[in-house]
């Protein structure tokens, strides 16, 4: 109900400049508290002056908070017509400027309103509507108590809203997820804890000194080991045994599977030591100067062959490109990699005896779409491997975390999320955490999971809901303006 205060306003607010600057201050205040974390990250990693990361970081909020000055405007703009109607189709306005946010300009879908939604049972609506069913949820509450607050007629807004509240809580009782369970099969996430800065970095170069690779590599071997040989191994209905997976996750090592035969050699001796499926990142050099790279999850047979290749699709603003926008002469990525990183545009899956593998890198967690692309091509479980180091001791691992819990929600599979210091997790198709890793510390978590094969709504149909609302939300914007037009017309004949 948080929005409840800004929705009365903008209800009650004609005047359109106005309203959008409402909307442009809310937007503005919600950014600098939700991603305060991005001067320390600019400063520490990307290298700038700290009045220049500051300076980034508000001309960040300048360029973001356009999409909620553009939801007060379209506020304003209906509540001219009626104050009643601009809280009626608030919810709808809403999701469209999300949509706004996830594929328009730097495509930053960072912490959506949908996932300050907590009740488990409510959340499984996401496997309908993606994330963006919650947004519409928690807007349609706060338009419900506006109303109650600016309605004369308190009662009906009062019944109204008191009616909302006990759907709320029958869908929550009725969408309540089964207890938990634990799978029969078999992962193991390793959380190496590599510390990110260059110095540090320099004791990690595989060619120089393997001696921080073979540690990895004989903790993750030993710990697939132990946990195997009590384990019975389970098989397919065809009698093919099932391999376990072993994880790494992204990290900042200088980890070059295509170029370094010291580490290619390790993961293919790992794989085949350990007989698990092998998950690795590294970056891929596009040409010979390695003037231009992809960031790339390798996936690796029992055998040690390369299975499947998939490169990150979704690049990290800052991280791993400057926006057009953000003085890109000036700003330089917080990567030390000094080649440009290119996008893939491949969703590819691994396949396994069990079921397909769907990996996706890092930030690509918080974009609802490319978890389901994987779903539609074969992904039976999901894998996200992710460097969150670079947000310090803030709240953005942990946001991060909230936002890939969705995606398991949204397509009904387990979320194998590997990390290098945290937060790694398991994550069952409800969404739920079974498993986890604190930060900074060294482990290898096992994971017990399935592989799912139920496809969701929004796993078979996308964004229908979402484009649906800002379908709604233009007709209601284009039904306000015709009167206005009308009125016009007399003014403009003379």
């Amino acid at each position: 109900m948080a929005c409840a205060p800004l929705l009365a306003a903008l209800a009650g607010e004609k005047r359109l400049k106005r309203a959008f600057l409402l909307g442009y201050v809310c937007g503005a205040g919600f950014f600098a508290v939700s991603c305060y974390w991005f001067t320390t990250v600019m400063e520490s990693y990307g290298h700038l002056a700290p009045a220049l990361a500051v300076f980034v970081f508000i001309l960040f909020i300048f360029v973001d908070s356009v999409f909620f000055g553009s939801f007060g405007l379209a506020m304003g703009w209906v509540a001219r017509h009626s104050p009643a109607w601009a809280l009626a189709a608030s919810p709808f306005l809403w999701v469209a400027m999300e949509l706004g946010r996830t594929y328009l300009i730097t495509g930053f879908p960072w912490d959506l309103l949908g996932y300050a939604v907590q009740a488990s049972g409510l959340r499984q609506i996401a496997s309908f509507t993606a994330v963006y069913g919650l947004s519409f949820l928690a807007v349609a509450t706060s338009a419900l108590l506006a109303w109650l607050l600016l309605s004369p007629r308190r009662g009906r807004a009062a019944a109204a809203l008191a009616i909302w509240l006990l759907l709320l809580l029958v869908g929550q009782w009725r969408l309540t997820p089964p207890p938990e369970e634990m799978g029969k099969d078999l992962a193991f996430l390793l959380q190496p804890d590599v510390p990110l800065d260059d110095a540090a970095l320099e004791g990690w170069v595989p060619w120089r000194d393997p001696s921080e690779l073979e540690r990895l590599v004989q903790l993750s071997v030993s710990t697939v080991e132990e946990v195997t040989s009590k384990a019975a191994p389970t098989a397919t209905e065809g009698g093919a045994v099932i391999p376990p997976l072993l994880i790494w996750a992204e990290n900042p090592a200088p980890f070059f599977f295509t170029s370094d035969p010291v580490f290619r050699n390790a993961m293919e001796n790992m794989a085949r030591q350990a007989h698990a499926i092998v998950i690795t990142n590294t970056v891929v050099p596009l040409d010979a100067q390695g003037n231009t790279i992809t960031n790339t999850a390798i996936t690796l047979s029992p055998e040690g062959h390369e299975v499947a290749r998939y490169d990150k699709i979704h690049l990290v603003p800052f991280g791993e490109y400057v926006p057009w926008w953000a003085l890109p002469g000036i700003v330089h990525k917080i990567t030390s990699e000094v080649g440009n990183f290119v996008p893939g545009s491949n969703y590819s899956v691994a396949d396994s005896p069990a079921g397909g593998i769907g990996v996706f890198i890092c930030y690509e967690a918080i974009i609802p779409q490319l978890a389901r692309k994987l779903v539609a091509n074969g992904a039976e479980v999901l894998v996200n491997i992710s460097n969150d180091a670079w947000y310090g001791d803030s709240a953005a691992p942990y946001q991060h975390l909230e936002m890939a819990r969705l995606r398991a929600i949204e397509n009904h599979r387990y979320l194998l999320r590997a990390t290098n210091n945290g937060v790694t997790a398991l994550i069952d198709p409800y969404g739920r955490i079974l498993e986890v890793i604190p930060r900074y510390q060294r482990r290898v978590m096992v994971a017990h999971f399935n592989f799912e094969s139920r496809e969701t709504f929004y796993s078979a149909s996308g964004d229908v809901f979402a484009w649906l609302c800002a379908l709604v939300a233009a007709i209601v914007l284009m039904a306000v303006s015709m009167p206005a037009r009308s009125k016009e017309t007399p003014a403009n004949a003379n």
